[in-house]
Formats: C-alpha cells, sequence, structure tokens
C-alpha cells in the first residue's frame, strides 16, 4: 500500500513539474483591441515633429549645452528618429546625461541619454518610462560623441 501512494505521488509531482516548466510560447498577451502588440518590439522612438531646440546637461554637475543651429537639430532628429526599443523590461545605472528636445513651446520630450564608446550603441530611455529603452546604432553614436561630448570637453 505504501508504494501505490509513494508511486502515485511521484506521478503528480513529476506531472506538476512537466506542467509548470511548458513552453508559453504560443500564449498571446495582446487583445484584439490592442494590435500593436505584435510589433511591440519594432518600435521607434516618437518624435513629435521638427525640433527646435535641444538642450543636454550632464546629471552628474551643473553644465548644460543647447543646440539651436540647423544641422545640429537635423543630426539630432535623424538620431532620435532611428532609435529602436529593445525588448522586455530594463534595470539602468543612473544615466550620464539628461535631454530636453522642444518641438515648440508647449510640446517637449524629456529623455535620459547614455553614450557609448566609438564603435558602441548608444541608449535613450524616456523620463516617464524608466522600464524601456531605445538604442541607436554605432554609426548615430559616434555622431552623437561629435555632438555632445566634445562640447563639453
Amino acid at each position: 500500500m505504501r508504494r501505490v501512494i509513494l508511486t502515485a505521488l511521484s506521478v503528480i509531482f513529476i506531472s506538476s513539474l512537466l506542467f509548470g516548466c511548458q513552453s508559453k510560447e504560443n500564449i498571446s498577451t495582446g487583445t484584439a483591441a490592442n494590435p500593436s502588440t505584435k510589433s511591440e518590439n519594432n518600435k521607434k522612438l516618437s518624435i513629435d515633429g521638427n525640433l527646435k531646440s535641444v538642450s543636454i546637461s550632464k546629471l552628474e554637475g551643473f553644465n548644460e549645452i543647447s543646440f539651436h543651429d540647423k544641422e545640429s537639430l537635423k543630426d539630432f532628429q535623424n538620431i532620435l528618429s532611428s532609435a529602436v526599443k529593445e525588448p522586455g523590461i530594463v534595470d539602468m545605472v543612473s544615466p550620464e546625461f539628461s535631454l530636453e528636445v522642444i518641438y515648440d513651446k508647449e510640446n517637449h520630450q524629456s529623455l535620459y541619454l547614455w553614450i557609448g564608446e566609438k564603435g558602441q550603441k548608444s541608449t535613450f530611455m524616456k523620463t516617464e518610462d524608466t522600464h524601456i529603452i531605445y538604442t541607436v546604432t554605432e554609426e548615430e553614436t559616434n555622431k552623437l560623441i561629435e555632438l555632445v561630448e566634445s562640447r563639453f570637453n
């Protein structure tokens, strides 16, 4: 009788363990009312129009630089519009820079910025959503280094 009970308990334990380890690959958390969940990983950083100015400040220190010239604003427009959302929820170290993008008097966007080394990606994060990051290519990082770090040094 004892062997039968131990065998039954073993089968139940192994079955529950296998059931808990099943792949959830085919389970959809999106609804038909929200079709954007399919392409969420390919989402770009939203840009709300033409940039009027960009202000960058180091979070450690009081240095702030502003960009108003057309060439720099065009570069920032290209960099920001190429930023791609990374999948998953992140937990990042403190950012290097704070970025304020002004579109017009009533429309602006605040971002955190981590600039990579030459040949690495750089990262943006919206200040109101600190669990999602957007990255730009190595080429865009090199342009950011030209624009930002040269003015802070």
